[in-house]
């Protein structure tokens, strides 16, 4: 037994040499295929257009008229993304309620009806399945049909958000509900507890904490991507967005990117606060947010019922012709090989700057007593640590809507500027992810490293690295998940994917093609979703049910 084990230690390295190559090889592949040449940003026409985006970038627009209409559209922005988290939220618990599984006893003294537990399980089925639906469908679809059905403005967008987000939420809840421990869960069925009994009393006091801790993630999330669903005509930031770049207006542009940022930056610091506090604030946050965007939004619920908005779904002649079959598999294809080049593309930045931002490696230790620093040397890794917080956090605080249009005007539209959209975009997310994990890892291999006198380097590659190497893939494999649906809504604009078709199939109202393209994209979100659940949990197996959770509650 030692013999083969050593046996398979010594193949691993040349198994992980023959992985990155294939890797290395699936992203060529994948650039062929989908057209994405990489030099298209450093020809004439590309760099001029760059040269007129960061001009206009450097000269932002002040005017007093403006930064009132900017400001105005960032209450709007704001107003939209808490009105619907609490809708996800409501709308997430109630499907919840039903999708959750409660542990039964092992020998029950007695058994419901048949007929009941049928009905339970069915219950069960379609909730999860309309969990699932709403998940894989992106904001930007559903707003875009909010607003053929119930016109221009933020109803749209905050219709959108609700439906998206209630499935991530409601997805989520139900998952740590069923993670929570058993015991007390049987304890009260054995007194005969109902359903609603038990979830209120055993699993709620469980998961309250990080029932709420996500959902001021949703919010953070929601309130990023209400200022972006104004591109389709939903309100918000986007809609000056959109203006800007349609009309060159670069100058407009750089402010409304620059409150933007603001935005996100300041956003993030009132949910940490608020993190940090009793569950009252939060509530009575959510709950003015949602009371005031009531009262200050033109939203139209009457007309959520109104006959056009049934009249974009059509179930008659589904069965498509030859060339529309072949013209939806190629776009699916490039969809996927697009979010898999951005994936590996944003995970290889990532992995460079997360650790130049982690606390311990550059401006601490891993040591109880760590020996004192030359002040230049100290000076300079405090610098690179803050730098590269920086970049991470203004990649991040780009949503890959805004980058997208940027970079369709920098190299044209289709599957390149995709790519470069979501990759920046990704780059700040899996940076924080990674970087979370780092300062989270067991100080005790480091620390005997560290007190060697290895430098920051050798600590990472031989006392962090090995411990938190199956987390990074499982977090990288589940940002390829988010970038499958992400690149969809950047299709929208032109940087290529099955969102092209979507847009156009809403835009000419093609009802038939619509629907098969809602069909298809949903399998393929499901399908890629169920084989990354498979894959994490192989991944992380020997880990800990916390490490698997904490996947979800995390920046998207």
């Amino acid at each position: 037994m030692p013999a083969a084990a050593s046996e398979f230690e010594r193949r691993k390295p040349w198994r992980r040499i023959a992985l990155w190559l294939l890797i290395a090889l699936s992203v060529v592949i994948c650039l062929t295929l989908t057209g994405a040449h990489p030099g298209k940003l450093f020809d004439r026409e590309g760099l001029a257009n760059a040269g007129d985006i960061l001009g206009g970038l450097r000269h932002p627009d002040l005017s007093q008229d403006f930064l009132a209409r900017v400001l105005d559209l960032s209450l709007e922005s704001l107003l939209i993304g808490m009105l619907g988290t609490v809708l996800a939220v409501l709308i997430g618990v109630g499907l919840a309620f039903f999708a959750i599984r409660v542990p039964d006893l092992p020998d029950p003294p007695g058994q419901q009806p048949t007929l009941v537990r049928q009905g339970a399980a069915v219950a069960r089925w379609l909730a999860r399945f309309m969990l699932g639906f709403l998940r894989a469908i992106p904001e930007i679809v559903w707003a875009y049909l909010f607003v053929r059905m119930v016109g221009l403005g933020p109803g749209a967008a905050i219709f959108a958000i609700a439906l998206t987000s209630g499935g991530g939420i409601g997805k989520l809840y139900s998952e740590l509900a069923e993670a929570v421990d058993p015991r007390t869960v049987r304890a009260l069925r054995a007194t005969g507890a109902s359903r609603w009994a038990i979830l209120s009393f055993a699993v709620l006091p469980q998961v309250r904490r990080q029932w709420i801790g996500y959902a001021l993630f949703r919010l953070e999330c929601n309130i990023r991507n209400g200022t972006i669903l104004g591109v389709v005509g939903a309100g918000g930031l986007g809609s000056e967005i959109a203006l800007s770049i349609r009309y060159f207006q670069y100058d407009k542009l750089a402010t409304t990117l620059l409150a933007v940022l603001a935005f996100v930056v300041v956003l993030e610091v009132v949910s940490m606060q608020l993190r940090q506090r009793s569950i009252r604030w939060s509530g009575a946050f959510a709950g003015i947010g949602a009371a005031l965007a009531v009262d200050r939004l033109d939203i139209p619920w009457a007309d959520l019922w109104s006959a056009p908005g049934v009249s974009l779904l059509s179930f008659q002649s589904m069965a498509p012709d030859r060339p529309f079959i072949t013209t939806v598999l190629a776009q699916t294809g490039d969809t996927l090989m697009m979010a898999w080049v951005a994936t590996v593309a944003s995970a290889i930045v990532a992995f460079v700057l997360a650790p130049m931002s982690a606390s311990p490696l550059m401006s601490s230790s891993y040591l109880p007593d760590p020996p004192g620093r030359a002040p230049v040397a100290q000076l300079l890794k405090q610098t690179f640590k803050w730098a590269s917080r920086g970049l991470l956090q203004l990649t991040r605080a780009m949503p890959e809507l805004t980058l997208a249009l940027v970079f369709v005007v920098w190299v044209g539209g289709g599957a390149l500027a995709g790519i470069l959209a979501i990759a920046v975009h990704n780059t700040g997310v899996l940076g924080r992810l990674y970087c979370d994990v780092l300062e989270e890892v067991e100080p005790g291999p480091a620390a005997t490293i560290q007190a060697q006198g290895a430098g920051a380097l050798a600590t990472f590659l031989f006392g962090v690295l090995p411990q938190i190497r199956p987390r990074l893939a499982a977090f990288t494999l589940y940002r390829f998940e988010c970038n499958v649906r992400a690149t969809v809504m950047v299709g929208f604009v032109g940087a290529g994917g099955i969102g092209d078709a979507l847009n156009t199939a809403i835009s000419l109202f093609h009802a038939r093609d619509l629907t098969l393209l809602l069909f298809t994209m949903l399998a393929v979100v499901s399908v890629v979703d169920a084989i990354g659940d498979h894959v994490r949990v192989r991944l992380l197996r020997g880990q800990g049910q916390n490490a698997s959770s904490s996947l979800f509650i995390q920046p998207t």
